[in-house]
This record gives structure tokens, C-alpha cells and sequence, in this order.
């Protein structure tokens, strides 16, 4: 039975937005990544840049927090089945659906938070032009992923963008990794 709707399923898993970019993107992005330090962005002259506008003593709580929540992962592992999961060594597993579905997620345990508190920050993954898009918003600001892969296969790069109604200038920056030898 389930033989003959296998097909029809297939059919209509294909016809829901965003499905088909999901089926021919999600291979390419699938796997490990490793941080390529000298394609990438140096975030702490990004992060002088954003907050450039801020008094002194301002930016000197400014840093280390943005240095805190923007960290160049030496490792990326992306997986794909019923949410779109993003592994970094040492931090917790982002997972969400790929529709948009909002989720709330825990930034220092991981996993879902059952309501909004402090720690917790709504995220949404989507397709998007071919790039897979992670948005993380909390009471504090947003911060927006965009996962590119090259035309060859061999490069993904991370566009970040932080906004945050504290900060004089989003702070904007570009990770790129390649596939581990």
C-alpha cells in the first residue's frame, strides 16, 4: 500500500512552497564545513565598525557581548530531515523547520523553550533564492544567517547581520568554510 502512495506523497511534498529548493539545495549544504580563517571576515573590526557610534563607555559593554554572540565556528555540520539542524563544536544544536515555522530555542541549553524568557529567542529557518536563511530574534535585537554554497559545491559562506535598535550600525560580517580534507 504504502509502495503505491509513496509517488502521490512525494508529488504533493514537492508542490509545498519552498520544497523543491529544500530537495535540490539541502545535498549540497548536507554535511560538515571547516572555517577558512583567511576568506573570512575579521569580526572584531566589525564589530569596532558597528559600535563606532557609541560613547566610550558604551562600546566597552558593547564588545564583549557582541564578541560573545558572534563567534567564528571552526565547525559547521547542517542536516536535514524533518527540521534543519546546524551543528557548532562546544554550542547547542539549532534546529527548526524549514517552512518558517517559528520555534523557540534555548542560546545556552539548546532545544526548545516552552515561552519566551530572557535566554530564549524565537528562530525561523527558510529557503530564500537558494540560501538557506536562520533568523534568531530576541527581546535584545535579530541576527540573520544566510547560508550560501558555491556553484562548485566546495564553499559555503555565512552572512551575518546583527541589528538591534542599541546599536548605532548593524554589525555585518562574512564567515567562509570549506569541505574538511
Amino acid at each position: 500500500m504504502f509502495r503505491k502512495l509513496a509517488p502521490l506523497l512525494a508529488i504533493a511534498l514537492l508542490t509545498l512552497p519552498g520544497a523543491k529548493v529544500l530537495a535540490q539545495e539541502s545535498p549540497r549544504l548536507s554535511g560538515a564545513w571547516t572555517l577558512d580563517p583567511q576568506q573570512s571576515d575579521d569580526i572584531d573590526a566589525k564589530i569596532s565598525r558597528s559600535i563606532a557610534g557609541m560613547n566610550l563607555i558604551v562600546r566597552q559593554v558593547a564588545r564583549p557581548r557582541l564578541r560573545s554572540l558572534n563567534i567564528p565556528y571552526s565547525r559547521l555540520t547542517f542536516s536535514f530531515g524533518e527540521n534543519v539542524s546546524v551543528e557548532m563544536p562546544g554550542y547547542p544544536t539549532v534546529s527548526s523547520p524549514a517552512s518558517g515555522e517559528p520555534v523557540f530555542w534555548h542560546r545556552r541549553l539548546g532545544g526548545p523553550c516552552p515561552e519566551m524568557k530572557r535566554a530564549c529567542m524565537v528562530v525561523t529557518t527558510t529557503w530564500e533564492d537558494g540560501a538557506l536563511v536562520q533568523t534568531f530574534r530576541s527581546e535584545d535585537g535579530e541576527r540573520q544567517n544566510v547560508f550560501t554554497v558555491s556553484p562548485d559545491g566546495t564553499t559555503l559562506t555565512m552572512a551575518a547581520t546583527m541589528t538591534s535598535p542599541r546599536l548605532p550600525a548593524p554589525l555585518v560580517y562574512r564567515l567562509v568554510y570549506t569541505r574538511p580534507s
